[in-house]
């Protein structure tokens, strides 16, 4: 795992992300099409996340690398993560602190990647985040005790459209908002590229599913202090933008299995408890198989007590690595 630490103004952060990725990163090459998709997206990103082309620009100048190139390969669409997110209240945990989990689902190759950032931009919070990408974030927590983190609808039925990536929202959400309320609308505000939920609990216990898709949002906000998400809608009026025929056992599964979890505890939770929910392959939601001829699964895993300045992060699989805690 990659750990760097960034402070300053957008553009000063970009310059020390550059110094950390100068002659190991190159944006690979993109279309004709792909670049004026992203020069789109760049509109959006100017309106709802302006500081990360600042950011961009930065990057581009300390590696030497052709900015356009750089836009479209961060702004613009690709990878989508597989994943299993979680949050329960403080009012069902141990030490009355709210908890909240996620496990990282993608092609074990990436996990060469894995890079957590603690972020200090001018004027913004201060977060812990993760990322195997130059500027978004894939979610975290921030100095406020606000944590998002994002997920793909994989049946995702509609053409993309510019709009802002899920993972540079988030960033932004980290860096600028203090509640879940806050950052639920936010998301509802911005224009969505396509379909993806993205989990928010604050250090209040206010947790909420935000169903997105560039054609609609949906606010859910959790019932009983608890609220969980894999790869797939839950709301009603989301499913539309499914394909009907999409394969979805594993979503489903590892969602029921978060649920029942919930559902069927004795006690209080504790960070043990979260971990053996993250690392159980029967009961609980860590994954391995085979996607498009490639070995894949969990890669890597996290849990943040919110408030704390802490998180406990696992880098790799977890149900064969241990969690460790890193300070932010």
């Amino acid at each position: 795992m990659f750990q760097h630490r960034l402070s300053g103004s957008y553009y000063e952060m970009g310059l020390q992300m550059g110094g950390f990725l100068k002659g190991k990163f190159f944006p690979p090459p993109a279309s004709k099409e792909k670049i004026q998709f992203a020069r789109e997206c760049e509109v959006y990103v100017r309106e709802y996340a302006p500081g990360l082309l600042q950011e961009l620009r930065g990057i581009a100048e300390a590696c030497s690398i052709d900015l356009q190139l750089l836009n479209t390969f961060v702004l613009a669409l690709g990878i989508e993560p597989r994943c299993s997110i979680f949050a329960v209240s403080a009012e069902h945990t141990i030490d009355e602190t709210p908890l909240f989990a996620r496990n990282y689902d993608w092609y074990e190759r990436a996990n060469q990647y894995f890079t957590s950032v603690v972020t200090s931009p001018s004027g913004g919070l201060t977060s812990l985040s993760f990322t195997d990408h130059p500027v978004g974030r894939y979610g975290g927590v921030n100095e406020a005790g606000l944590a998002v983190a994002v997920s793909a609808i994989l049946g995702y039925s509609k053409k993309p459209v510019p709009g802002v990536r899920m993972n540079v929202a988030t960033r932004w959400i980290l860096d600028t908002f203090k509640t879940t309320e806050e950052a639920a609308s936010y998301l509802e505000e911005i224009p969505h590229q396509i379909g993806h939920n993205f989990l928010i609990a604050d250090r209040d216990g206010n947790i909420a599913l935000v169903e997105t898709a560039s054609e609609k949002v949906v606010i859910r906000n959790a019932e009983g202090g608890f609220a969980a998400t894999t790869n797939h809608y839950q709301s009603p009026e989301m499913k539309v933008f499914e394909l009907e025929d999409y394969p979805l056992e594993n979503s489903i599964r590892r969602l029921s299995n978060i649920v029942r979890w919930f559902k069927g505890r004795e006690g209080p939770i504790g960070i043990d408890d979260i971990k053996f929910v993250l690392s159980d392959h029967e009961r609980g939601v860590c994954n391995h198989g085979i996607w498009d001829g490639e070995r894949a699964g969990t890669i890597w895993s996290w849990i943040a007590p919110l408030g704390k300045r802490h998180v406990f992060v696992c880098d790799g699989p977890p149900c064969r690595n241990e969690y460790k805690i890193i300070k932010y």
